[in-house]
């Protein structure tokens, strides 16, 4: 995989005010009101780039801080900005955004390519791929996927390795006792199964609820029922900017803890908030929030960092291990 440095323009921009409404071009410019090494309340303005933010429920935090005013009652008025991939979120932050959340093991084989990216906080600690099936089909658990197909999204991707770290989990020997195809993105991967060119699509929360609620199709399996320790997302900022922003960036985190909590302690009317930002139904939104309340944290394990270094080394992006130190600041937030 190669990092080049990717360019500002014909980014996605995503303004969560506006209901999630996308739109193409250029990206205002990020900046500091009060200049220094200020940000927080003292106001701070800019874009900030977030790996799937209208499809990925990891995203829900940030949607909320944003409509319930937490990012305002913290001096900040930020743009989300969407990427399609970790690798693409990791590239717009180095090339000149600044910040962001990534899926996390992209922010090691940055840092191992010498990129100056720093992870300071945790934000979704769940393994995000699900598989769902037809209403009627006669899989009803994992078990039931030997000699079946099951649709994964390419190879190296999260889909691909969850599908064979789930499989294998369960005793099943991919590309013997099932045949994994490769067939794209969650939304395609569901067009597979529904003309049954396929037994099981992999998805993901919201769209997991969503194609549910629309279709009666059920959920067979959940990677995090066999992936317990995990970081599937970060918050992520280059060396250069959190030494200059770094008031900006506690804000930022105290105003994502707040979204957090209130998922955690008023899931109603959180799902409400993320629900309008999405253009979702409110019951496939309270149902999607609902199956994630437990996974949203700004704090970090020993053993989700070694999870996420493990599968990267397995799929041989990165190749060697990493100084921890050197790249996680577990205590910024705090």
């Amino acid at each position: 995989m190669s990092f080049e440095p990717m360019g500002r323009r014909g980014f996605i921009k995503i303004t969560a005010a506006a209901g999630g409404t996308l739109f193409l071009g250029g990206l205002t410019a990020c900046g500091q009101d009060s200049g220094g090494s200020g940000g927080g309340k003292k106001g701070y303005s800019g874009d900030v780039a977030i790996t799937g933010l209208a499809s990925l429920i990891h995203s829900a935090p940030f949607f909320i801080a944003q409509t319930e005013g937490y990012y305002e009652e913290e001096g900040l008025t930020l743009e989300h900005i969407q990427f399609p991939g970790g690798l693409d979120t990791v590239r717009g932050i180095e090339s000149g955004i600044g910040f962001g959340t990534s899926s996390t093991i992209p922010v090691f084989i940055a840092a191992e390519k010498g990129m100056d990216v720093k992870i300071f906080g945790n934000v979704y600690t769940a393994a995000s791929v699900d598989f769902i099936a037809l209403p009627d089909s006669p899989v009803t658990s994992i078990e039931d996927v030997r000699g079946k197909k099951v649709a994964v999204s390419t190879p190296g991707s999260n889909s691909s390795y969850f599908a064979d770290r789930t499989l294998r989990a369960a005793g099943l020997v991919p590309g013997k006792d099932v045949e994994l195809i490769s067939v794209g993105s969650a939304s395609d991967s569901w067009t597979a199964v529904s003309q049954k060119v396929v037994d099981v699509a992999w998805t993901a929360s919201p769209l997991s609820e969503k194609i549910a609620s629309e279709s009666g199709a059920k959920v067979i399996w959940r990677s995090r029922d066999y992936v317990t320790d995990w970081s599937d997302t970060c918050l992520v900022a280059t060396g250069s900017f959190i030494d200059e922003n770094t008031e900006a960036l506690k804000g930022w985190g105290r105003a994502l803890k707040k979204a957090m909590d209130l998922i955690t302690n008023d899931l109603e009317k959180a799902a409400d908030a993320y629900g309008k930002a999405i253009k979702y139904e409110p019951k496939v939104a309270l149902e999607a929030l609902k199956n994630s309340q437990n996974f949203y944290s700004l704090d970090f394990t020993d053993a989700q960092l070694a999870a996420v270094v493990a599968a990267g080394k397995e799929q041989g992006q990165i190749t060697k291990e990493p100084d921890m130190n050197a790249i996680v600041m577990r205590n910024f937030l705090s």
